[in-house]
């Protein structure tokens, strides 16, 4: 895979002297959805595909930026001094403001790079493509320039791109678990505090399987933003009667006196989801640690029915996977990022998993028109050299 990466760079650039290779996983989150930005615990693991990079300094101050997976927008050559963000320029943009937040930062970033960049991660596929890309640029850039950022610096630089460059107002555990992540292991990550536990991922006789939807997602990056305006909302109207930072922080017991508090039935909705969502986080941590698959597959169903229901980011080819899945021998299921189309993942066993696959393609064919897409996928470790 390494001579191949250097010879794609070199077939862009000219030459692949002096340049380095590198990889950044995509993520996939067991449980605990839209909750990252209300303070909440998450459950992620680094994923076996992801993004791959090869990349050299420069000595001007040019950046010269190439995707193998937008090959008809050619080589993107932008200036240190000149990193805006223009529409145009695509997926380069989450690349320019890597570098613009490090320079913001005072970082010491005096020459330009070539970066040749690869990978096997569906865009909008809820998957984590972006925060991919933008944590292996971070990557690149505190390896080459001798940067000395941490790898929770990275993410949360990542992040800050993220929100305040591409106007993206996600919470931090996409771009932590792909910078942070350990092979053959979920953390449990306190998106608040930022700790992190690790845990095993896996259930005797089961697998993960991720279903993509293929649907090709319009408006996620305004519903996801309506979603956290939401939950701000509410987080005013009840801090107006509990002292609490975020969302998260309540117990489900409070939720009878919440209702009583927000008169608007949808935003009560949204933080019954939030605060549901962090207990059943909770107890499928202690599930897989005990190696309950079936109490874990529950709580997988649970979710599912809370983002449907209550939090209103699922959709028809969400639920058609998910109720597909389960139907054809899955022992549990749920959507698996932000929702409105892109990733499920389900928890099948391990003779199972060829007949369910069949027949949700068969089942998601004939109700949607479309062709699913599955994934058998390891878990990884985070972004770094290769």
């Amino acid at each position: 895979m390494k001579e191949r990466l250097f010879e794609q760079f070199e077939s862009v650039y000219g030459s692949s002297a002096q340049s380095h290779a590198y990889y950044a996983p995509g993520r996939v989150n067991l449980i605990g959805e839209h909750i990252d930005y209300n303070g909440g615990l998450v459950f992620p693991a680094a994923i076996s595909i992801g993004t791959y990079g090869v990349a050299r300094l420069r000595d001007d101050q040019m950046i010269r930026l190439y995707s193998a997976n937008y090959p008809d927008q050619g080589i993107v050559t932008v200036s240190l001094t000149n990193l805006d963000y223009q529409k145009d320029h695509g997926w380069a943009n989450y690349a320019k403001g890597i570098f613009s937040f490090l320079i913001r930062m005072n970082q010491d970033i005096r020459y330009g790079i070539d970066l040749y960049v690869t990978g096997n991660l569906p865009t909008a596929s809820g998957l984590s493509s972006s925060a991919s890309l933008e944590v292996l640029v971070a990557y690149i850039a505190n390896d080459l320039y001798h940067l000395k950022l941490s790898k929770i610096d990275i993410a949360l630089m990542s992040q800050r791109v993220e929100n305040e460059y591409m106007g993206m107002h996600c919470g931090i555990m996409d771009q932590l678990i792909i910078a942070c992540g350990v092979k053959g292991k979920a953390l449990l990550m306190n998106t608040a505090t930022l700790e992190m536990t690790e845990s095993n991922a896996d259930f005797e006789g089961y697998k993960f399987i991720i279903m993509n939807t293929n649907y090709k997602r319009k408006t996620t990056d305004s519903k996801y933003n309506e979603r956290v305006q939401e939950c701000q909302q509410a987080k005013t109207i009840l801090n107006q009667s509990f002292e609490f930072n975020h969302l998260c922080e309540l117990k489900p017991s409070l939720l009878p006196t919440i209702q009583t508090l927000i008169q608007n039935e949808k935003i009560y909705r949204r933080v019954r989801h939030v605060i549901t969502e962090q207990e059943r986080t909770i107890l499928a941590m202690e599930a897989m640690r005990a190696g309950d698959a079936k109490g874990f597959a529950k709580l997988l169903k649970e979710s599912h029915e809370s983002l449907k229901y209550d939090y209103e980011v699922t959709g028809v080819h969400l639920d058609t996977l998910v109720e597909s899945a389960i139907r054809h021998g899955a022992l549990g299921a749920r959507v698996t990022g932000a929702g409105f189309g892109g990733c499920a993942i389900a928890l099948v066993k391990t003779e199972f998993i060829e007949t369910m696959k069949s027949s949700v393609s068969t089942d998601y064919r004939i109700i949607t028109g479309l062709e699913a897409t599955f994934y058998e996928v390891a878990f990884t470790d985070g972004v770094g050299g290769i």
